[in-house]
């Protein structure tokens, strides 16, 4: 079997149940099975729509990893403002969910945490407290999944 036959095989497979791993979808983006994207955006006049974007943001504000997120501002003990690839509005309809989280192996510090959407279609605003409803930087897991 050819190694293209096998990624083949393996993306129809798990394709086939709705799920693929990253690694699969690399493998199969580097054999040719799938189209490439350039830094994550659909290739130029592809109709492709991503449906998800995520990110964790250490307490900082600095960008810990993530999938089309552009950049994260920190303003304030409390407020960040996090600038996606992609529009949120629009012909996107997008719902978020959010915790307070480690970014890597650190202690979390519980608290919560509060999102909303901006003017600007790409941008959203996300706001952590402590406990007591305190404002407090905490590091946080951002899921959004988007709709037409």
């Amino acid at each position: 079997m050819q190694p293209n036959d096998m990624a083949k095989r393996m993306f129809l497979k798990v394709a086939g149940v709705g799920i693929i791993s990253a690694a699969a979808y690399q493998v199969s983006q580097f054999l040719g099975v799938l189209p490439a994207r350039a830094e994550g955006k659909p290739k130029s006049g592809s109709a492709e729509f991503i449906n998800r974007l995520a990110c964790v943001i250490n307490a900082d504000g600095s960008i810990a990893r993530g999938f089309m997120i552009e950049r994260c501002e920190l303003k304030g003990d409390n407020e960040y403002v996090i600038t996606w690839k992609l529009p949120l509005q629009g012909e996107a309809k997008t719902n978020f969910s959010a915790t307070i989280g480690s970014s890597t192996e650190e202690a979390v510090q519980p608290g919560f945490i509060t999102v909303g959407l901006m003017k600007d279609p790409n941008k959203m605003q996300v706001h952590t407290y402590d406990v007591s409803g305190k404002p407090a930087g905490r590091s946080f897991h951002i899921a959004a999944f988007r709709d037409r």
